[in-house]
């Protein structure tokens, strides 16, 4: 069975903050996920929340945020996620307290990698504001 990325909510519940919820199942043969482009959002990335399911992904995976350009702009706070604990962080320029910002309609692919666990689960949140 491939590996599958699916935004399961894409939640504005006010004119400030929106949530991104996003659920994951590796490859059953490869524990290899695919790519997800993001639904268009606007205003500055906040924060990220992993959660490994209940086949975890291997020790230390990897999750970018892609913009066009190549540049990741998780800022590389989704290097190096447990395996075994819920982690939540701040997505902020190195630094410095400045969220980065995505414009309307850009877009934006989200890759796990670095996992070799076949049929591994992963959930993932982003949080992203308007006026940050």
């Amino acid at each position: 069975m491939a590996g599958t990325l699916t935004l399961t909510s894409h939640l504005e519940p006010n004119p400030t903050v929106g949530k991104l919820v996003i659920d994951g199942v590796a490859d059953a043969a490869d524990g290899s996920f695919p790519t997800l482009v993001i639904p268009a959002i606007d205003g500055h990335l906040v924060a990220l929340i992993t959660n490994p399911g209940a086949t975890a992904p291997t020790a230390a995976w990897d999750l970018t945020l892609v913009d066009v350009e190549g540049a990741d702009r998780l800022q590389g706070v989704g290097a190096n996620r447990s395996a075994t604990a819920t982690e939540q962080v701040g997505i902020v320029y190195s630094g410095t307290s400045l969220h980065p910002p995505v414009a309307i309609g850009e877009a934006l692919t989200l890759t796990p990698a670095g996992n070799s666990v076949n049929s591994a689960q992963i959930h993932i949140v982003i949080y992203y504001g308007r006026g940050v």
